[in-house]
Order: C-alpha cells, then sequence, then structure tokens
C-alpha cells in the first residue's frame, strides 16, 4: 500500500509545490525527483510521476516538485537570481523529503538542465548517496543555447508577429534572462571538483555530448559509474498526447537504485501535511479522492454573486497549462476577487486515467463528469452558484459543449478550440489553411458549431472566443459556415477576438501577455 500527498512547502514568501510518494510502512531509501527545466519539464511531468509511483511501491519514500518559478510553485522565470532560488529550492527539497521519511540520506533524480543543477548541489553535500543523472546537459548554458535554438526554428517554421524578449533568450514558451543565462554557465558537471555522489548513474539514448569526459571526471572524483542506454526517450521532443512513456529508462532506474545498500529503516511521517502557505490549495476530489486540482483563492472572500472559476487542461498538457499559462491566469483572477479551480481531467496530470482507459487522451470518456464534479468543489469551496468555464484546445472544446447545457454556467472562454468535439480532428487537422486553399464544401459539423455559438449567447451566457489567426478548428468553421458565424457574432453577449501572428498554444511571450490580458479585460468587464 503507497501513500500519496500533493502539498506546499517552503517560506511562506516563495513556496513550492510538491508531491510525496512513499510505503505505508518503513522506508528502505529516499529519491528526489529533480525536474525538467522549461518546456523539458512540462513533457516529463508524466515520466516523473510514473517513476516515483514505482519507486514508492517498491519501497522508496519519493519527493518530486516545482522549482519556483516553474509548475504549481510561487514566482516567475522573470524574477532576479533564478539560478540561486533553484540551488536553495533543492536543498528545502532534500529537507522536506528527510523530514517526511525519516531518512537521513537520499538518492537524486535530475533530468536535462536539472541534473547539472543536482550534481553541483550534491558535491557539495555530505548526506547524498547516489545521483541519477537523465539525459544530463554538461552546463545549464548548454540546455538555454539548445532551447534558444530550438525557439528560433520554430518560429521559422511556424512564423510569428512578436519582437523578441528583449534581455535575454525566450526558450519555446518560458524566458531566461541574460543573468540567468551567465549563472547557469557556472554550473558545471565537467567542472565539479568533488564527487555528486559514490553512485551515479547516468541514462542517455544515445552518444551523449561530453559523455565521456563525464565519466572520466566523475571517476576521477571516486564515484562508481554505471551507464544505461535506451532508446524511446523522445518524450521530450514530442507533444504530452503522442508522447510514450520511456518504459526502459523507468525500468533501469528503478533496478538500479533498488541494488544500492539500503539506509537504515526509517518509519514514515508523511501524513503531516503542511498548511499551506498562500492562497493556493491542492484538493482531491471525487468519490474515491484520485482527481486532482489547485485551487487559487483571492486574499479577501470574493462579494456574493461573483462566479466561480474553473479552467480545463489544455491537451494533454497536466493543470499548469501549457507555458504555465493556467498559473499565470489563475493568479491573476485571483488578485482581481475570483477563486479559481486549476484542474486535471481523468488520466491528465495527477489524476489517473479512468478504469479500462488509456492515459492522456485529450478527450477522456469521464471528461464531462470530472467537471460536474470539479464545479462542485467549487460551488462547496466557496458558496458560489455561478461558474465561468475557461479552456485552451480541447480544454475550449469541452467549455463550449458545457456552456450550451449547464445552467450553473454564466461565462464561457474558448481559446483555439480544435474540434468543438462536433468536428472530424483528422479533418480540421488535414487542412492547410496556412497556404489559403479552400476547403471542401461546407458541412454539417461547422453548421452545428456555428449555431452553437448563437445558442450560448442567447441564453445569457457571456462567450469570449479568443482565436489565433489562422487557427485550424475556427478556420474550418468560419470557411464551411460564414454567414452562421457571422450571426453568431452579432449576439451582444458574444465576443470574438483575433489573435494575428501568433500559434494555437501562445507560445511567445508577448502572445501569452496579449491573452491574459484580453481574458481578464473580459472578466472585469462583465463580472467585477
Amino acid at each position: 500500500m503507497m501513500v500519496s500527498h500533493p502539498f506546499f512547502f517552503g517560506p511562506a514568501e516563495r513556496p513550492l509545490f510538491g508531491w510525496y510518494h512513499g510505503p505505508a510502512g518503513p522506508v528502505r531509501q529516499a529519491v528526489l525527483l529533480c525536474p525538467a527545466l522549461g518546456l523539458d519539464g512540462t513533457r516529463a511531468h508524466r515520466s516523473y510521476r510514473h517513476l516515483a509511483e514505482r519507486l514508492a511501491r517498491a519501497g522508496s519514500a519519493v519527493l518530486r516538485f516545482d522549482w519556483h518559478g516553474t509548475g504549481d510553485s510561487s514566482g516567475d522565470d522573470h524574477e532576479p537570481d533564478r539560478v540561486a532560488t533553484w540551488l536553495g529550492d533543492l536543498g528545502l527539497a532534500i529537507d522536506e523529503l528527510k523530514r517526511r521519511s525519516g531518512a537521513a540520506r537520499l538518492a537524486l533524480v535530475g533530468t536535462r538542465a536539472a541534473a547539472a543543477l543536482v550534481g553541483h548541489v550534491a558535491s557539495q553535500r555530505d548526506d547524498i548517496d547516489a545521483v541519477v543523472l537523465w539525459i544530463p546537459v554538461m552546463t545549464g548554458a548548454t540546455w538555454v543555447a539548445e532551447m534558444a535554438k530550438l525557439h528560433k526554428l520554430y518560429l521559422r517554421i511556424v512564423p510569428q508577429a512578436d519582437t523578441p524578449e528583449p534581455g535575454g533568450e525566450e526558450l519555446l514558451g518560458s524566458f531566461a534572462s541574460n543573468a540567468t543565462i551567465a549563472d547557469l554557465a557556472r554550473i558545471d558537471l565537467l567542472a565539479l571538483g568533488r564527487r555528486p555522489a559514490q553512485w551515479v548513474l547516468v541514462v542517455d539514448d544515445g552518444p551523449l555530448r561530453g559523455g565521456e569526459q563525464l565519466r572520466d571526471r566523475l571517476r576521477a572524483l571516486g564515484a562508481e559509474v554505471e551507464w544505461s542506454r535506451h532508446s524511446g526517450q523522445k518524450f521530450l521532443l514530442t507533444v504530452p498526447h503522442k508522447a510514450t512513456l520511456p518504459e526502459e529508462s523507468i525500468d533501469a532506474m528503478v533496478a538500479w537504485l533498488a541494488k544500492l545498500p539500503a539506509g537504515a529503516p526509517a518509519a514514515t511521517v508523511a501524513g503531516v501535511i503542511a498548511e499551506t502557505p498562500f492562497d493556493e490549495r491542492p484538493i482531491r476530489f471525487g468519490a474515491d479522492g484520485s482527481r486532482f486540482g489547485i485551487l487559487t483563492a483571492p486574499s479577501t472572500p470574493p462579494p456574493a454573486g461573483r462566479p466561480a472559476v474553473l479552467v480545463l487542461n489544455a491537451g494533454a498538457v497536466n493543470r499548469t497549462g501549457t507555458h504555465r499559462l493556467s498559473v499565470r491566469m489563475a493568479r491573476r483572477w485571483a488578485a482581481l476577487g475570483f477563486t479559481v479551480f486549476r484542474i486535471d481531467l481523468s488520466g491528465i496530470g495527477d489524476t489517473p486515467a479512468a478504469e479500462g482507459t488509456r492515459e492522456s487522451l485529450v478527450y477522456p470518456p469521464d471528461g464531462y463528469v470530472d467537471i460536474d464534479l470539479a464545479i462542485d468543489v467549487l460551488a462547496a469551496e466557496t458558496a458560489a452558484s455561478r461558474f465561468i468555464i475557461v479552456g485552451l484546445c480541447s480544454g475550449a472544446d469541452f467549455a463550449f459543449q458545457l456552456a450550451r447545457r449547464d445552467p450553473r454556467l454564466v461565462g464561457a472562454v474558448m481559446m483555439n478550440p480544435r474540434t468543438f468535439l462536433e468536428l472530424d480532428l483528422g479533418r480540421v487537422e488535414s487542412a492547410t489553411p496556412l497556404a489559403c486553399v479552400p476547403y471542401s464544401p461546407a458541412s454539417e459539423e461547422a453548421e452545428r458549431v456555428a449555431a452553437g455559438m448563437g445558442e450560448i449567447s442567447s441564453r445569457g451566457l457571456d462567450a469570449l472566443l479568443v482565436v489565433s489567426r489562422p487557427d485550424p478548428g475556427i478556420d474550418f468553421v468560419d470557411r464551411h459556415a460564414t454567414a452562421a458565424m457571422r450571426e453568431a457574432e452579432t449576439h451582444p453577449r458574444f465576443r470574438r477576438v483575433d489573435i494575428p501572428g501568433t500559434d494555437h498554444t501562445f507560445t511567445t511571450l508577448a502572445s501569452q501577455r496579449t491573452v491574459i490580458e484580453v481574458v481578464t479585460n473580459e472578466f472585469m468587464l462583465r463580472h467585477l
């Protein structure tokens, strides 16, 4: 039997989000999973959860956490002293896992740039027995250079109108300032002056740049180094709903950690959950408590009648949203007096798939049930009776359908809907809107979508449609049901905002700010 607890920890002025997994009985060893940075961290989330659960079933106490300014933790990537803060975060997470597990010594796992951070911190401590470096980069600056190059390549493939963020590099949705890049350059696995641990495992998928130098350096420092090479590491290069788990790598890490000498048995104290140090709270809901979300509350109770906000997953990305948009929106709206609940639908993020279904389905069969239960949570937590539903991509598709039939909703924000749960996804995505090639004759599906937009507004619900131009889903409807869409847009409670020169997930920082401002202004206009 396992225990599992989401919680916040660390100082009240900059709390970190963590998730503890462990055995219900004695702990064999303690393992800290240090997440990859930026887009790598988003795409590795599912693999880290599976690794944590596998290790916990084998008797390990495991903590996975989000660095400050990433994931569900506090902060933002534009804040100063990023690297010093992250190094401090690692120390806080080590101490937290030791406290919760009762273990005196730990193993650390880090992926990509986090592997360099792990090596740096572990080499300065005496309580780390083992380190796993998963597809490591030798320096943090190498990771920045690779991600900045990919960002520029992406903008050549999907041209966008926004000017680059000054003072640093955009990294496919996140940002590293010049100061952060300089600080990351000093985090160098090849320059370690002391071994990070007695035992080191390096996991990669092919010849690793600098790999031989790393092996020689670690051995020269007295570490016992093993190498584990596996295919199937493309999960960092693939969008979450198409990615497969790196099963061989997970197996190798679990097996390697299991053969290390066990520490002195420790009785877990994981049942102790710290008070949330700010106005966010992890909530497990549903009859069996398997569904998960994070509630962001305003600092003072909202006035009676103010709607509460439910934010859905975008595709198979967890509740933080693409490029952490959902976190930033929730905190912005809470500052205005709205209670916001970001949730993981079944099989996404930290909500397990329903029995008989697989993970990472962007339209999970239990999706409507998940949403209904989440609205019940919002009602119980806030005493609200009016709700706004917000979604991007597949989340917008669910929002469209719920807005047509759920009387509790008074607002719907639909950002770049893909299918509206009416269109055939294959037909939508096989079109070539960028080349302005006409589609086939207008379809009944598109007409139903356009009519549905009118229905939403006609029943008194405030509808906001935010569209990247051109985006396949709405472009399909525009072309097939031009007159009906124009009719829908005449409704006084329907508003459409087209954002030219950006992409489906608002990758550039300027487009992220634009979409947050558009939706926030709508909330202020309609609901304050």
